[in-house]
């Protein structure tokens, strides 16, 4: 049995696109397509249907997709023992981040993690946590560094940070005067007193809406929307230029914006984790960089645990 070609098949089957697949995998179409049809002509029944710009899965498809994935993960778990066993420095690891956070986590400790295992290459996939999470119970990622909110019992989660949400408001606001002049401890506010206020926030499917709108709720209102959006970034930028009222997780304060911010009540908060798939077992390498993270996170954001 090949291995590379079960990862065709599981890959062909998460995307669905014939063409995006043969050029992610760097094979033709034309290759692509042939070795399923192959492969369908030995096993004797089509594992994906064709229809117009997709391929979906037949209900053959799925038992063997299914079935491919375990024996991907055992192989590729299989090859992380062998490695530590011969305390071997070569491999690779797949990483997915899903915060800004995490991504400047990422960037500092890399050339760290370099320094001690400088054969291994590191595959980073960024995107949002639902997709991470899928992908590492799939078996295409290790680790992926994330938040709570959107849990599964498929993974483990270790905890790296608690992090509280803070209201950002315009130093304009005619609530402003209320804050502490000091960022050391926030000063705590009622979030239904902002109930007539328009607030920027995050897409719906993103996790830190999820948690915000659970803090609305608890409020008592629905807040009046005056910008959506999908980039975390983006969002923090234009919340500490004094745009308008926003909830966003503590880590993002920054002193020399044009906003004060509060801890609210009803409060916010999340955990930044690491999580991997239940039942894997973490090569030395991977133990190593989540040593690298969590020692990031307490040095570089102790004021957040309050």
């Amino acid at each position: 049995m090949d291995v590379r070609q079960l990862e065709y098949i599981v890959h062909l089957a998460d995307r669905q696109v014939l063409a995006r697949v043969a050029e992610e995998l760097y094979v033709s179409p034309s290759a692509l397509s042939q070795y399923v049809a192959k492969l369908e002509n030995e096993l004797g029944t089509p594992l994906f249907k064709r229809i117009k710009g997709a391929w979906p899965l037949t209900n053959a498809g799925r038992v063997y997709v299914e079935t491919a994935r375990e024996i991907l993960k055992r192989y590729h778990q299989m090859k992380k023992d062998i490695n530590d066993i011969i305390d071997c420095t070569s491999g690779e690891i797949t990483v997915g981040i899903s915060s800004n956070k995490a991504s400047r986590m990422f960037t500092h400790i890399f050339p760290q993690f370099k320094g001690t295992y400088p054969n291994i290459t590191v595959k980073l996939t960024d995107g949002h946590t639902k997709d991470l999470f899928s992908q590492v119970e799939k078996g295409l990622l290790d680790i992926v560094f994330s938040t709570s909110g959107i849990e599964t019992s498929a993974l483990i989660y270790r905890p790296l940070l608690h992090e509280r949400f803070v209201l950002t408001v315009p130093k304009t606001h005619h609530l402003a005067y209320l804050a502490n002049p000091s960022e050391d401890k926030l000063a705590t506010i009622d979030l239904n007193l902002f109930c007539n206020d328009y607030f920027m926030l995050a897409n719906p499917s993103m996790t830190i809406r999820i948690i915000t709108d659970n803090m609305f709720t608890k409020a008592g209102f629905l807040p009046k929307i005056l910008l959506e959006c999908n980039s975390a970034p983006t969002l923090y930028t234009l919340s500490e230029s004094g745009y308008g009222v926003s909830i966003i997780p503590m880590g993002n304060m920054n002193p020399s914006s044009a906003s004060v911010y509060f801890l609210t009540n009803p409060l916010g908060e999340w955990d930044n984790i690491v999580a991997y798939a239940q039942g894997s077992r973490l090569s030395k390498a991977e133990e190593y960089f989540i040593e690298l993270a969590q020692e990031y996170y307490a040095t570089h954001f102790t004021h957040i645990n309050i």
